[in-house]
């Protein structure tokens, strides 16, 4: 599974280790919001769900690009967002949007510092899942995720996805998206190498792509970008971030893994 949570730490290099699943909640939530404050890029004139509309395809096609050919691209897609609403209202909020997305009866956790709510279903190649927790101070963050083991295997992820959006923002919810895909590598060099060759299949179809941030170890190599190409963004410093890449090299199996974000990299390497 990703976690939205690992996505700070992404930009940074670090979190690379499953043991992320056991991060508060409350802090995951911190962490959250403020990573997703930056994806409210300045002067985006279209809507978020028409930039998704556009950036999939182009992901996919990416995607595709840089993978082994004929092998599963693994894609996770986030809508995420504040609602403002208090006790019972977000209980019946939650519900509701568990309800007209399709995921049947919601589960409500009491346990913790924070009321959650969670649903799920499994659809055509790919899974839907809602998570709501209630922040306290009439206000509660909610995620709705999209996942698939093979995107190619699921035609109407795009679709619901952009049909996701819409319903968050019916609710009041203005919700943010990013996406992440990942796949075998094509290019089988060292991490660095890999990288470099990997940016350079990118190239037809990003001509303008341009090294803002990168890092590296010994078994990972990652650059974020800007392009004019894309136009949901995310600030890093003073850096408009469209797109992240990674290369991360796996000792036991002797084989590169690719990752692409859009506008970063929210899944583990």
């Amino acid at each position: 599974m990703g976690y939205l949570e690992e996505s700070k730490g992404k930009r940074h290099g670090a979190g690379r280790k499953s043991g992320i699943r056991g991060t508060l909640l409350v802090l995951i939530l911190c962490c959250t919001a403020i990573l997703l404050a930056g994806f409210r890029g300045e002067g985006e004139k279209e809507s978020q769900i028409a930039q998704l509309k556009k950036s999939l395809p182009l992901l996919t096609s990416l995607g595709k690009s840089v993978t082994v050919p004929g092998s599963p691209l693994r894609l996770v897609l986030k809508w995420q967002g504040e609602y403002d609403g208090d006790g019972l209202e977000a209980s019946v909020t939650a519900t509701n949007l568990s309800d007209v997305l399709g995921l049947g009866e919601t589960s409500r956790e009491a346990g913790g510092e924070h009321l959650t709510y969670r649903s799920a279903a499994d659809r055509a190649g790919f899974q839907t899942t809602m998570f709501w927790s209630e922040l306290g101070n009439g206000r509660s963050y909610v995620i709705v995720t999209l996942e698939t083991p093979d995107l190619l295997n699921a035609p109407d992820l795009q679709a619901e996805a952009e049909e996701a959006g819409a319903k968050l923002r019916k609710i009041g919810i203005t919700a943010e998206w990013n996406t992440s895909l990942q796949g075998a590598a094509k290019e089988q060099e060292g991490p660095q190498k890999a990288l470099l060759l990997t940016e350079q299949n990118m190239h037809a179809q990003l001509p303008e792509l341009k090294v803002q941030e990168s890092y590296e170890d010994e078994t990972t190599a990652s650059h974020s970008y800007s392009t004019s190409a894309l136009l949901h963004s995310v600030m890093s410093g003073s850096h408009k971030i469209v797109l992240q890449t990674a290369i991360h090299q796996d000792i036991k199996e002797g084989s590169n893994r690719v990752t692409i974000g859009f506008p970063l990299i929210t899944i583990e390497y």
